[in-house]
């Protein structure tokens, strides 16, 4: 497994960054994507072969499609995927536009869909693989403002089961890895009492770090993962047993 190329989508977030540097200390070959706003992590540069950054919209079926051929012919396999790109724009209820509903369900949720749709094909092909999403405890937990969000990631979980039936006799796993309160440049950015808030829902009383979250995506996604599938894994310092 170690040999097949791996695709992290939002590979120039916090979290993307760290299972990408994961990765990459594993030896793994990558395919890592930034948004179309967003560009290649200075931690993380090319390295000829090994490594190689791409740029796509995730809303747009069609980009999706041809960045997944373009990583066929530049790695000569289909990839591994981990899907970790997201966006969150929370609101009350009544406020949410049709806009903002819209933004954040293709960028979680469909993105995700046109990205396992793009690479299922060849996995089946070959006779195995590996798919991580990046979900939240906000499709657990019933957070104020997050119903976008919420909708979105309670998706997720939804579609990576039946992603799970369907491929698993073609020897493909998918899982969702769930993370709470992790320390991000968001979480750098939200108001004391808000984050005094989260601190206090964490029965460990401490963020997690980015690294909490690559490790279990490192593992599942490694030879010791392999009959592990359709599971929604929380790493919220126990957050969701509240």
């Amino acid at each position: 497994m170690t040999k097949r190329p791996c695709l992290v989508i939002g590979a120039s977030g916090n979290i993307g960054e760290e299972i990408a540097l994961h990765l990459a200390a594993q030896g793994r070959t990558l395919a890592l994507v930034h948004s179309a706003k967003s560009s290649c992590s200075e931690r993380i540069p090319p390295n000829g072969e090994n490594i190689r950054w791409y740029g796509v919209d995730v809303c747009d079926s069609n980009g999706v499609t041809q960045l997944i051929k373009t990583i066929e012919h530049d790695f000569g396999t289909p990839p591994d995927l981990v899907y970790c790109a997201g966006i969150v724009k929370d609101g009350a209820i009544p406020l949410i536009s049709d806009e903002t509903w819209q933004s954040v369900i293709q960028t979680n949720l469909t993105g995700a869909f046109h990205c396992v749709r793009a690479v299922a094909r060849s996995l089946m092909v070959v006779g195995n693989g590996r798919i991580v999403f990046i979900g939240s405890v906000s499709a657990t937990k019933g957070n104020p403002g997050q119903l976008s969000y919420a909708a979105a990631k309670g998706g997720m979980e939804s579609m990576c089961r039946v992603i799970a039936v369907e491929l698993g006799r073609f020897g493909i796993t998918c899982n969702v890895v769930s993370p709470g309160a992790i320390e991000s440049r968001m979480v750098r950015d939200t108001p004391m009492p808000a984050i005094e808030r989260l601190l206090k829902n964490t029965p460990l009383r401490q963020f997690g770090q980015p690294t909490d979250v690559a490790g279990l995506v490192t593992f599942l996604l490694g030879e010791d993962g392999r009959h592990i599938t359709g599971q929604v894994i929380q790493v919220d310092g126990g957050m969701t047993a509240l």
